[in-house]
């Protein structure tokens, strides 16, 4: 992945996550994060953005000039991502796909108010997004945690790599959730540490670990374990 944009009428959420974490790292492989202010391409001099809904409706829609120009200031090939809770939803193997694309910048539409333009999507969005059967109140947030699922499956951006194979939903947990995690101290107000992991047997911890995996999974997520 060569870079990743982001496309907002607010700027500075995106500017405040990105300075940690996995984007910091990414940064130092040489993948860049900015953050591009929609109302610098805005169609008045007083920063208009969007307008009311034809049809009549409540709330404010945004238009497709600003989004387009916008997008047109970028160079080179983009991929385009506009997070909505009517698009698809978003799995750990889409972020595991994504993350193999070296050559591609992701662009990511922030969505706010009622909504875009859906002559912008239409002509310009190449994948829409759903992070499940909720809706807040833009989409910065969700366009920076699809952003954050793809980066820490880059070889390089994690510390340890096999932190994203163990993840809940990977190809290395099945796609089940991940096991019960413990640490210090051995005992916490009375619950002591599961006697298996601290026997240093290897194989009775990973045969431990892929049943809990497989129990919880069916007590919290049993529509996982369909066929």
């Amino acid at each position: 992945m060569k870079a990743l944009t982001f496309i907002s009428i607010h700027p500075q959420i995106i500017e405040s996550y990105t300075r940690v974490g996995v984007f910091r790292a990414a940064e130092r492989l040489g993948i860049k994060t900015q953050a591009l202010n929609l109302r610098d391409f805005a169609v008045d001099k007083h920063g208009s953005v969007d307008d009311t809904p034809f049809g009549g409706g409540d709330g404010m829609v945004l238009r497709p000039e600003p989004l387009a120009h916008a997008l047109q200031s970028l160079s080179g090939q983009k991929r385009v991502i506009y997070t909505s809770p009517s698009g698809r939803l978003w799995r750990q193997t889409d972020a595991e796909e994504y993350a193999v694309r070296e050559d591609e910048h992701l662009v990511f539409i922030a969505g706010r108010f009622a909504g875009i333009d859906q002559r912008f999507v239409d002509l310009y969005v190449d994948d829409e997004i759903s992070l499940g059967d909720f809706v807040v109140s833009g989409g910065e947030l969700p366009s920076l945690l699809i952003a954050d699922s793809i980066l820490r499956q880059i070889p390089g951006v994690l510390g340890n790599a096999k932190s994203a194979t163990d993840d809940s939903f990977s190809r290395g947990m099945r796609g089940l959730l991940e096991y019960p995690l413990y640490t210090k101290p051995p005992v916490f107000e009375g619950l002591a540490v599961p006697d298996v992991l601290m026997s240093g047997d290897h194989a009775r911890i990973v045969a431990w670990r892929k049943a809990e995996a497989e129990a919880k999974t069916r007590r919290l997520r049993p529509d996982l374990l369909e066929p």
